[in-house]
């Protein structure tokens, strides 16, 4: 019989693979802010319906808060954080916490 910890996500949470496409996804977008390219309101809605889906999909689930500000700079910019559960949102910091800055 294999391990079954082989198939849980990473610290009980979140999946591997999807913490790679969010890197990714961040990663082009940073590329598009620097090449002054705008990250349209349809790729980030694509990115938060991804994000409510691995949600559900997660054995454990997790908590995770979106959201499009201004940053100090009164840049633009979409930070996503991914915590371990609704109650670790009041009381710890983000298990992973990506940001990223939106050319407009």
């Amino acid at each position: 019989m294999a391990n079954i910890k082989e198939y849980q996500p990473i610290n009980g949470v979140v999946e591997p693979d999807f913490l790679e496409y969010l890197k990714k996804t961040f990663q082009k977008w940073q590329q598009n802010f620097e090449e002054r390219v705008t990250t349209g309101t349809r790729e980030i809605a694509k990115l938060q319906e991804r994000v409510m889906g691995a949600k559900l999909n997660s054995r454990y689930g997790f908590e995770a808060i979106a959201r499009r500000d201004l940053d100090d700079e009164g840049q633009d910019c979409f930070t996503l954080m991914i915590y371990k559960n609704r109650e670790a949102v009041v009381s710890e910091p983000p298990l992973y916490h990506f940001t990223v800055k939106i050319y407009r």
